[in-house]
């Protein structure tokens, strides 16, 4: 039967490992390149990430080291990889998910996302021998013509030669049951152990042409496209009675309700520091205060305002001095002139994106 898992998504059988791990936000997100064989018209990745660029998470990626430590932050127990393809940068790919073996165990879970086009024998042999633990194929399924897809389908029959969980990955296109079944049945025939289907999504990068090809959103306030979710509940139904595979399909609503929020929990736990509030979303909340000449200002506080040097931290970078929420607001009251306070929201991420800014009176 289909099972609607606590995460807003919906399973038939056991979910794969990697989406055991990646749900509940214990899966590193690495993206090894944006580069890939492929221009399929639902890719959502912006423009800066379809460069030849590296990232752990929201990291920009210099070194193993910086993977390593972010691994660390997150408390990941695995990483999920992924691009563009991750196969076009091998040598590279092959490198992180050895060193992050090493690091961290053979227990710490590596699956990885690619379209099939450079999964050549050799190619896999090197994946697997780095010590790779899941691999997901997203063929061009619905360019059927195409001499690429082709490449991809027999390509994937390599992957059956190496001792690994091997499944599909391939998001819920309205209009394309037929092939959505086919491709399940292609994978079933073969050995595999699942296919993942995922909820299709608007983004800046993809919009004009799913709006073109006659996709729209099912509300003003989602990304989600109409009839995606529909669609994909039929191909978890139609597969249970007709495939042997195991079903996940991730919705919307996991990635941003659950997922994300997971994750950023994790994160938050290891970056927070003693003067910032842990919310219930996973962000970082707490008192700042802004100033023209930051050292005046630290001076002042310590000195004439007598707050304790630890309550306080200059952040140079950011132009601002840090505090608890409860400081601010107090501070906020007591002192006038130029000195502007405000409590702020900020994901505990590399990037630091502050999601809220509320000026104090």
């Amino acid at each position: 039967m289909v099972w609607e898992t606590p995460y807003f998504s919906y399973a038939v059988r056991e979910l794969p490992k990697g989406c055991g791990l990646c749900v509940r936000g214990e899966k590193l997100v690495l993206f090894t390149t944006g580069k890939c064989p492929r221009d399929c018209f639902y890719c959502p990745l912006s423009p800066w990430r379809r460069e030849d660029v590296v990232y752990a998470n929201e990291r920009p990626v210099k070194s193993v080291d910086d993977v390593i430590e972010e691994v660390m932050i997150q408390e990941a127990k695995g990483a999920g990889v992924t691009g563009g393809d991750p196969l076009a940068r091998l040598d590279r790919t092959v490198q992180y998910i050895r060193a992050l073996k090493e690091a961290f165990g053979e227990d710490f879970h590596v699956h990885l996302y690619t379209t099939g086009a450079l999964a050549t024998k050799k190619n896999l042999e090197k994946l697997y021998d780095a010590g790779l633990d899941e691999i997901r194929f997203h063929p061009d399924l619905f360019n059927p013509n195409s001499k690429l897809f082709k490449v991809e389908i027999e390509n994937i029959k390599n992957a059956f030669d190496f001792d690994w969980d091997i499944g599909g990955e391939i998001p819920s296109v309205p209009g394309q049951f037929e092939r959505m079944k086919w491709y399940a049945e292609f994978l079933d025939s073969l050995g595999a152990k699942f296919l993942n289907v995922n909820e299709l999504e608007f983004s800046e990068t993809n919009l004009r042409n799913l709006l073109d090809r006659g996709y729209r959103p099912i509300s003003d306030e989602s990304s989600a496209i109409k009839g995606s979710l529909e669609l994909g509940l039929k191909l978890l139904e139609w597969g249970e009675e007709n495939t042997s595979l195991s079903y996940h399909l991730c919705t919307a609503k996991l990635k941003d309700a659950v997922q994300l929020r997971n994750r950023l929990r994790r994160m938050a736990r290891s970056v927070a520091k003693p003067y910032m509030e842990i919310t219930e979303d996973g962000t970082l909340r707490f008192g700042i205060a802004e100033y023209d000449d930051l050292d005046e200002l630290y001076e002042f506080l310590v000195s004439e305002a007598e707050v304790p040097e630890e309550w306080l931290h200059v952040n140079k970078e950011k132009g601002r001095i840090e505090m608890p929420e409860e400081v601010a607001l107090e501070l906020a009251e007591a002192i006038e002139g130029d000195v502007r306070f405000f409590i702020v929201e900020e994901y505990p991420t590399f990037d630091r994106i502050e999601v809220e800014r509320i000026p104090l009176p």
